[in-house]
């Protein structure tokens, strides 16, 4: 796993480097704009791979550094994709939504092993380029910005959070005056209101909102409700839990995990590493398909605590049937349902919570900052992986897996015990879970009793 692990394992040890910068980029120049900029970072990405021969790893580990940086399928990109759509979908079908991160996800995945297997990797850089240029042209003409993030960062551009919102539902106006009423009032019930709905015009007025804006941005440094603090523990445990259920690991060796469940003799064949990655992307992104439409449905709460059990029950029949002298059939099935199940929702639902947990207020700089603690996690257990399973003797494997299925109990039962449901809930509904009663009901009534700001054009 050596080469291999160190091309992965720098682009996460990197991700925490540009998920903390896209956080505070987000909240200064906006949702599209940062959006460009990644893109342009991943453009230089694929340019240094496209030239880059094999024996030279500098460029190579250059060209993963420059990924984790901007926003590969696994960095920056995939907390502002969350939070972009959290704030543009309507309640009704924001779960759904963003259930779709994971099946693009799986589409990429797919779509990478099956270009890789057919053309030299230059090519393939090549071919990414050019869809990273393309779908930078179609962000510039077709991406309206967030007006969530207008009417609460940028105080002076109420008229064009309106038009972005129209933008966003162009015919339905009974939807879109809803929406620019709940839009109003999720505004002034967050934190920092006064910067929403006051005119900023003299200098020390500013000054201060200047002071707001830094306090976002290092909002760790300073005191912050209940709705801030309670889901960015909750989501700190989450993610912690994902980690040690061993979902990321299995995904980011798949081959070498089935080789050492299967015997090296198991995948045989010239081509064989990336049949077998190929054919896992397949199920995996069906796997994906059925989740999102399950979201339809259900919540996130009953897919996670599933996805939780079933990876659980997995894991727990490798470390039971496992032996290096053994047949390796029931190890096998054991990873294909633990790689699948971990598709279904524990890969990719606390990803898609930052953006509906937080409140608007600290979404961007606070999700980023969890992005950051996920990935730096998420790094550690990928660096602790390939020696966890390095003996030969074959308990090394049990031993992993049961701590794999021990993991995924411990999910499924926080998930069961902490985790609200979000399913059809708006921001408003979802801060007053985390907030106190009182509170949250004061604010909710003072925000129905004021007159929408949006409403005409300045």
């Amino acid at each position: 796993m050596g080469r291999s692990f160190s091309s992965a394992s720098i682009l996460v040890f990197c991700t925490p480097i540009g998920a903390i910068t896209i956080g505070v980029i987000m909240d200064r120049i906006g949702r599209k704009n940062a959006f460009l900029l990644t893109s342009g970072t991943l453009l230089i990405s694929w340019s240094i791979a496209s030239v880059a021969r094999p024996e030279n790893m500098r460029l190579i580990y250059a060209c993963r550094f420059f990924a984790g940086i901007g926003g590969d399928f696994l960095t920056g990109m995939t907390s502002m994709v969350v939070v972009y759509v959290s704030e543009i979908a309507h309640a009704s079908h924001r779960q759904v939504l963003l259930s779709l991160n994971s099946v693009f996800f799986s589409v990429g995945v797919l779509f990478a092993t099956t270009v890789g297997s057919l053309f030299q990797w230059q090519t393939v850089n090549v071919i990414f380029f050019i869809f990273t240029a393309v779908t930078t042209v179609l962000l510039v003409i077709f991406l309206p910005e967030s007006p969530v993030w207008l009417a609460k960062f940028r105080s002076a551009r109420t008229y064009d959070a309106r038009t972005s919102l129209r933008r966003i539902y162009p015919k339905n106006d009974q939807v879109f005056m809803e929406e620019l009423d709940h839009l109003y009032r999720d505004s002034t019930t967050t934190a920092d209101s006064p910067e929403v709905h006051q005119p900023q015009h003299c200098i020390g007025c500013e000054q201060a909102t200047k002071r707001r804006r830094l306090k976002r941005c290092f909002w760790w440094r300073t005191p912050q409700p209940r709705t801030v603090t309670r889901p960015v523990r909750v989501l700190a445990i989450v993610f912690l839990l994902q980690q040690l259920s061993g979902c990321y690991p299995v995904i980011f060796y798949a081959v070498p995990v089935m080789r050492s469940v299967a015997g090296t003799t198991a995948l045989g064949g010239p081509y064989s590493d990336m049949e077998a990655m190929v054919a896992l992307g397949a199920v995996r992104l069906l796997t994906s398909v059925v989740a999102c439409a399950l979201s339809l449905h259900v919540g996130r709460r009953p897919l996670l605590i599933a996805s939780s059990l079933a990876m659980a029950c997995s894991a727990a029949l490798v470390a039971l049937t496992y032996s290096p002298t053994a047949a390796p059939l029931w190890p096998l099935i054991g990873v294909a349902v633990f790689a699948c199940s971990g598709s279904a929702g524990v890969l990719v639902f606390p990803w898609t919570l930052v953006g509906e947990l937080l409140p608007v207020s600290v979404r961007a700089s606070a999700g980023a900052s969890l992005v950051a603690y996920a990935y730096t996690l998420m790094f550690v257990v990928l660096k602790a992986f390939p020696y966890a399973v390095a003996d030969d003797d074959g308990g090394s494997v049990a031993t992993t897996f049961a701590a794999f299925a021990a993991g995924s109990l411990a999910m499924a039962a926080y998930v069961h015990a902490r985790l609200p449901e979000t399913m059809g809930k708006r921001f408003d509904e979802i801060e007053a879970h985390f907030a106190d009663d009182k509170h949250a009901a004061t604010a909710t009534r003072n925000a129905h009793c004021k007159t929408s700001y949006l409403m005409t054009p300045p």
